[in-house]
């Protein structure tokens, strides 16, 4: 049976890559785009769903239709999760503490990163593989130490003690990427800036930067989203209502024993939304870094 099988299994696969053929670039472009849809529809539906429910009532959540009729359609949800003082805090705090903490990483990862880059000094590629293997333990192994750390400084319960505890896990990973995307800028850039009279910051803030633009939105974003979501970092510093991020305004539409679900939705979809409007605001950068890459490092 082997024998009559595998020649079979060679023609119908030789076949396929006859149909398939770079000659037949419609056929090619039609397979592609049918994967990519059907694979896009299977991770994307749950979200155009849940966006879709959060402008229905409870009683619709717990009936048995599957689609909403225009009738069943209430900004309600909206209202009453915006209407809530703390939920508006914590939205508030999430914004500050996200986007000073892409804003840390940035400074510091730009600069960290054209540094190792560009220059050589003892234990250069030791940091930046040091860097790289922060990344390789779960956080749940250093909370307890870590938090006995930021205790001892004074920063439990401050929203500045959140950015630096989100700070310390953004950088490593943005330097690694920022110094990736700066070693694909050819030296001579930095020869000739030189030349003119530039001096290191200089040509860092007219050279390098621009340059390296689609790595540095990738770092922001990746530092962004990790800032935004997180929850175990926030649940250990943060002892007061006043310094809590939407993760935890999640909590607010859940008692004991009953689920707003309607309401914690709605909720969900506000939560995510800043992130989708982010990246519709950067995606050409987004999307150019990622294409070229930038993990490399030496």
């Amino acid at each position: 049976m082997a024998t009559n099988t595998d020649p079979e299994s060679r023609n119908i696969a030789q076949r396929i890559d006859a149909w398939l053929d770079d000659d037949m670039s419609p056929r090619r472009a039609l397979v592609v785009y049918l994967v990519l849809g059907l694979y896009f529809a299977f991770l994307l539906l749950p979200v155009v769903y849940m966006v879709l429910v959060s402008f229905t009532s409870q009683e619709f959540l717990f009936s048995s239709e599957l689609l909403p009729s225009l009738g069943d359609l209430t900004l309600y949800n909206y209202e009453a999760v915006l209407s809530r003082g703390d939920f508006r805090t914590y939205f508030v705090n999430s914004m500050i503490v996200a986007t000073s903490t892409t804003l840390l990483v940035l400074t510091v990862g730009i600069l960290a990163g054209y540094s190792m880059s560009r220059f050589e000094y003892p234990g250069r590629g030791a940091l930046l593989y040091a860097f790289l293997s922060t990344q390789m333990l779960p956080l749940v192994l250093i909370l307890i130490p870590f938090y006995l750390l930021m205790n001892s400084l004074n920063l439990v319960d401050s929203l500045f003690g959140i950015i630096i505890a989100h700070a310390v896990i953004g950088i490593p990973l943005g330097t690694w990427l920022l110094k990736g995307y700066i070693d694909d800028i050819p030296e001579s850039l930095d020869e000739a800036a030189k030349m003119d009279g530039c001096s290191h910051l200089s040509i860092l803030r007219r050279v390098i930067v621009p340059l390296a633009m689609p790595g540095i939105a990738v770092s922001g974003f990746y530092t962004f989203i990790l800032s935004w979501n997180d929850y175990l970092l926030v649940s250990m510093l943060s002892q007061t209502a006043a310094t809590r991020t939407l993760p935890f305004g999640l909590q607010l539409f859940q008692a004991q024993n009953t689920v707003a679900w309607n309401l914690l939705i709605a909720a969900a979809v506000i939560t995510m939304a800043p992130v989708i409007l982010l990246f519709a605001v950067a995606q050409r950068w987004v999307v150019e870094g990622l294409a070229s890459g930038g993990m490399k490092g030496n």
